[in-house]
């Protein structure tokens, strides 16, 4: 009876290890999927980022190369502006230049620059009114030598000679521009001296033909003369632009 309660408390001795075996092969087996399965997990997680990854590296570069596109075009544009306005800035200042140059011709400005000085009066015991006295012939005469003497500007008594100033004479008053001078009259060019007074005093020239009338001829050289510019309008009813 003892052998066979030996081989009974044995045998469940035995039974007992067998399901803890069991029980620890089961857990064992549970944690080890367990296990594979975070770590499929993981792995697919990983290789979900990488893709997303990738996905915005690609989208970036994408994003760059358009940017890159807009700012060379920018470029581009800045570059034609920053032409067209060097050019139109000449184009400007040409057209500038070229009014000046116009303005200058017409007389409309103030000019300075050496030259020559006419002084021209009649004689000093004769009254201005009385049988000699100074002509506006006498004027015209003595501006258009100096123009053909090369002057560049000229004005008399003040008055801006220009392409259309008119001298006339009512009675014994002399006028220019309309406007009426008084005497002695000074003609002012502005000129080379030497050439200018030259032309004048030439023997056997005009000055030396007003003095045997009886005029009082002064030519003196200046080394800086200014004139003032046309005070008048420019008003043309017949000539038109030729085309």
């Amino acid at each position: 009876m003892r052998a066979e309660a030996g081989d009974q408390g044995r045998a469940r001795v035995a039974q007992g290890l067998a399901f803890l075996s069991l029980l620890l092969m089961g857990f064992l087996v549970v944690a080890q999927l367990r296990a594979g399965r975070k770590v499929l997990e993981a792995s697919e997680v990983r290789t979900r980022n990488l893709y997303a990854l990738a996905i915005m590296l690609r989208r970036e570069r994408e994003v760059r190369g358009r940017l890159e596109a807009e700012v060379a075009q920018l470029r581009a544009q800045l570059g034609q502006y920053e032409r067209a306005q060097a050019e139109g800035q000449s184009i400007a200042a040409s057209l500038r230049a070229q009014v000046e140059q116009l303005r200058l011709a017409l007389g409309l400005v103030r000019v300075t620059g050496p030259g020559v000085v006419v002084r021209i009066s009649a004689p000093k015991n004769l009254p201005p009114q009385g049988p000699l006295f100074v002509q506006y012939q006498d004027l015209v005469a003595i501006v258009n030598e100096l123009w053909a003497a090369g002057a560049e500007a000229m004005a008399v008594n003040g008055q801006r000679i220009t392409a259309t100033s008119g001298f006339s004479q009512v009675g014994g008053t002399i006028l220019v521009n309309l406007q009426r001078l008084a005497p002695p009259y000074e003609i002012a060019a502005i000129g080379d001296p030497a050439t200018l007074e030259g032309a004048l005093t030439i023997r056997g020239g005009l000055v030396e033909g007003l003095r045997g009338l009886g005029l009082e001829i002064r030519v003196e050289r200046r080394d800086r003369l200014e004139l003032p510019p046309y005070g008048g309008a420019f008003e043309f009813r017949y000539a038109r632009p030729g085309k």
